[in-house]
């Protein structure tokens, strides 16, 4: 019994369980490979899920299980099992003008359930007499019940009463808006019935992730809902990628629909290949992950032990910025970087802005959830198609820009030392802020200026010695980041070579920008092991202590009553 379900008087209804497991040998026929036409034999995993989901029921008799979380690596059988189904569940059912969908990030996901279904339909005659299948739509007459692809935006779907819905691939989802939809329509339905399907994608983000964090909590049971039923099929992050003992414990059809040939054939081409190993890894052992050589270590990223860094936290405190200027579908960023005074580390901030116009789209196109990220505070969204530079301006020095209603500009809370910033087509806007008076460091974007820092950056965040703050956003583009080389031991950040229009990096390169002029003004190189202790360093007495602030008549500082010094910077130019 799920835990919790007797709760709601939960009871196995053995008769029930057996005619939905004998529903697929006996209508279902495979269609394709080497199974075309064969009767479905349900393997003895999916034979046990569809046995829970249909036996267990409810005092009154009405099915206990109401959404199935099914992550499993590819080339499984899932888009087969849940196209049989939904068969099952529009017939077996029986509800009168049942209303079922398959729903995915797009049309032609959204149809590969569907048309497997209508494919399986054609080929059982009794099937075929219960059931027309149109262009669109899998209709019953009998019960006025229909199956139909669904993909398009949710808002055109309210009103809608699902009785059964399927959701693929939901590693690809920007956000769980059109499954709300369809949940709360089925709220009038006497047992409705989720199934939701996924393989694994990138942590941290998309409505995939939000669902395996809340199926892991389940099944460790630090959450009781028996009407959730969590199933996971994975190798864990710590087994060899490479031993096919660890293929088939990711894989529940290993050596069935899952050839073991072919995944040693593919293990092989991802030797060596950072974005082909974390491919393998995601899509064929179910591992969750971010490329995991060749990029950032998300790994120690992920275990630094995290302090708020805020900018009240920062004030009085020596800070050094970058500032990375969006092009037509990237974030803007800023990022300040303020060293620690005890041990060699720095504290990383962060603030981003993007467009509120067609943001859905953005959504959409990125696959991540901005709206909520700019509700909780980490983005910043300005009216229009293009980043409103006055805004940005106005948050870092508060001169002449629009109201921001961000409080207190950034250079009257921090000692900001300097604002590294690529001057490529940003003439306007590095003249503006200097007139208020930000000094501005011109700084490159090539590997004589991206190298050291970037190395630096890497090597702190290996050392746990970068405090990120828990900035979803920068976890994101963290991840997203990859490190390119010259060939001559040089490196930096730039986007995966592969569905680049999906990855943003923007607060990252202006981190290690920040890092950059504040590693030049201190004389830091990436080697540096004792530079961080010399007492010309200012340090704040309680940079530990995020309650307070430090005043900044409090502070060591070279700051002169005429305001910073401007510190030339080796940054200046990439020949150098």
């Amino acid at each position: 019994m799920p835990r919790g379900g007797e709760r709601l008087g939960a009871w196995f209804d053995h008769a029930t369980a057996d005619a939905a497991a004998s529903f697929f040998p006996t209508y279902l026929r495979h269609t394709e490979g080497e199974w075309y036409g064969k009767p479905f034999e349900l393997p003895e995993w999916q034979e046990k899920i569809v046995r829970t989901i249909f036996g267990w029921k409810r005092a009154d008799g009405t099915r206990l299980i109401r959404q199935v979380y099914l992550e499993v690596p590819r080339k499984n059988g899932k888009t087969s099992w849940a196209a049989g189904i939904a068969i099952l569940a529009l017939l077996g059912d029986g509800e009168f003008g049942g209303q079922a969908y398959s729903m995915a990030v797009n049309k032609d996901q959204a149809k590969l359930v569907f048309d497997k279904a209508g494919t399986m339909v054609g080929l059982n005659d009794k099937l075929a007499d219960k059931i027309t299948v149109f262009k669109t739509s899998l209709y019953c007459a009998e019960l006025t019940a229909s199956f139909k692809p669904l993909s398009s935006t949710a808002g055109a779907k309210h009103g809608f009463s699902p009785s059964f819905a399927i959701a693929d691939e939901l590693h690809e989802w920007p956000d769980g808006t059109l499954h709300d939809v369809v949940h709360k329509g089925a709220a009038a339905r006497r047992q409705p019935l989720e199934i939701l399907i996924t393989t694994a994608g990138q942590p941290g983000v998309s409505y995939g992730w939000e669902l395996h964090e809340l199926a892991e909590q389940i099944i460790t049971e630090n959450v009781e809902d028996p009407t959730f039923y969590p199933i996971i099929f994975a190798a864990d992050p710590d087994d060899d990628w490479q031993d096919p003992a660890t293929w088939r414990k990711a894989n529940p059809n290993f050596g069935v629909s899952v050839k073991e040939d072919f995944l040693r054939t593919e293990a092989l081409r991802a030797v060596g290949k950072s974005a082909k190993i974390g491919d393998f890894k995601r899509y064929h052992l179910n591992i969750w992950n971010d490329q995991v050589t060749g990029g950032l270590p998300m790994t120690q990223w992920d275990s630094i032990p995290i302090r708020p860094v805020t900018l009240e936290s920062l004030a009085g405190r020596p800070c050094w910025g970058g500032l990375d200027l969006s092009s037509t579908t990237d974030l803007t960023a800023f990022a300040l970087m303020s060293p620690w005074k005890e041990g060699r580390g720095w504290d990383f901030w962060c603030r981003c802005w993007i467009p509120l116009a067609a943001l859905k789209e953005r959504e959409r196109r990125d696959r991540v959830d901005f709206q909520r990220w700019i509700d909780e505070g980490w983005i910043v969204g300005t009216e229009g198609d293009v980043t409103d530079y006055d805004n940005v301006r106005n948050q870092i020095s508060g001169r002449q820009g629009h109201n921001s209603g961000a409080g207190r500009p950034i250079i009257d809370l921090v000692d900001l030392r300097e604002v590294a910033l690529d001057r490529w087509n940003a003439t306007q806007i590095s003249s503006q802020l200097q007139s208020d008076g930000v000094n501005v460091v011109e700084f490159g974007q090539g590997y004589a200026s991206m190298s050291a820092p970037t190395k630096e950056f890497e090597r702190l965040i290996k050392g746990s010695l970068i405090n990120h703050g828990g900035n979803p956003v920068l976890r994101w583009m963290a991840g997203c980041t990859v490190l390119k080389t010259d060939g001559h031991d040089n490196y930096k950040p730039v986007k995966p070579d592969r569905r680049t229009s999906t990855k943003r990096i923007d607060g990252i390169v202006a981190g290690i920008m920040a890092l950059g002029v504040g590693m030049a003004a201190q004389g830091i190189t990436s080697d540096s092991t004792s530079i961080y202790d010399e007492p010309s360093i200012w340090v704040p007495e309680n940079v530990v202590d995020e309650a307070s602030a430090v005043k900044k008549e409090d502070a060591v500082s070279d700051q002169g009553a005429s305001g910073p010094r401007y510190r030339p910077s080796i940054y200046d130019a990439d020949s150098v």
